[in-house]
């Protein structure tokens, strides 16, 4: 052990040490094998499949055990991977949509005695449809709760501000042109003194010819079939998580109730830490 930190230095000797000593390869072969799987596309890979690979280089059968230990060594994981579109824009389409400090740049240049809020904008549809969700019980049993499948929904439209925290929600009873008018218009009278840019996604009510834009919020939108582009929809995710669990509700008021108290008990510091990304806190770095 000393001689070989001697004569590798301390790094490569770092490098070098892992649980398994079997050195079928060198760590340059290794690396350059896996990066043959690292198309950075996403793309599912195997461990069988880079056995099959190592396999061929080594001239042998090399083991399952010392795939693993190739992967471990050179930081590889295992992960669950995003879901995603078959339509959904490319990655070049996506981060060009990101680059929002243009547009609050302008509007600050246009209204320099006003404030410039970026918020984003979705609808999310709560109804009396209920799937269980994951809790805890004792080992061995396996709880039981109530659930049906009535076809009973009223919708949500929400607007919140990563930077600030702030907020702005109403329950409808549709989801279309009409509604989002009075949404568009009641967050308008929310901030009354303030330029609004909206960020929203392509849905057919947001660019219906009846809609009515109020002065002071301008619409912006993501690229198509892709909901990961817009922090709100985590936010959705929280308020299920928050009121609607392993629960069957009696009627749409009850939702309505459940639905507003949840919205209620959800805070500015929690909006922040759920939608907060970096790339739109940059938008109001100078």
């Amino acid at each position: 052990m000393c001689r070989r930190y001697r004569e590798q230095g301390l790094e490569e000797y770092a490098r070098n040490k892992y649980q398994s000593h079997r050195w079928l390869l060198n760590w340059e072969r290794e690396e350059e094998i896996l990066n043959q799987f690292n198309d950075g596309t996403g793309k599912q890979v195997t461990a069988n499949e880079i056995k099959t690979v190592l396999d061929e280089a080594c001239g042998k059968d090399t083991g399952r055990v010392y795939v693993y230990n190739v992967l471990k060594r050179h930081g590889w994981s295992k992960k669950m991977p995003r879901s995603r579109h078959p339509k959904a824009a490319d990655e070049e389409a996506c981060e060009a949509s990101k680059k929002l400090k243009s547009c609050v740049l302008d509007a600050q240049s246009q209204n320099k005695t006003k404030t410039v809020r970026l918020m984003f904008e979705d609808e999310a549809g709560f109804g009396r449809i209920n799937k269980p969700k994951r809790c805890w019980c004792p080992k061995g049993q396996r709880p039981s709760v109530p659930c049906h499948h009535i076809r009973e929904y009223r919708y949500a439209f929400g607007a919140v501000e990563p930077l600030s925290g702030e907020s702005f929600f109403l329950t409808m009873p549709n989801c279309d042109t009409e509604c989002t008018n009075i949404f568009l218009e009641k967050l308008s009278e929310q901030y009354p003194d303030d330029i609004i840019l909206l960020v929203c996604d392509g849905a057919a009510w947001h660019k219906s010819k009846a809609l009515r834009c109020p002065e002071n919020i301008q619409l912006l939108s993501i690229p198509p079939y892709t909901p990961e582009m817009n922090p709100i929809e985590q936010i959705w995710k929280q308020i299920r998580s928050m009121g609607f669990r392993n629960e069957v509700f009696n009627s749409l008021n009850d939702v309505m109730n459940r639905l507003c108290k949840t919205i209620c008990i959800v805070t500015n510091d929690m909006i922040k830490s759920i939608t907060g990304r970096k790339w739109n806190f940059n938008c109001f770095l100078e």
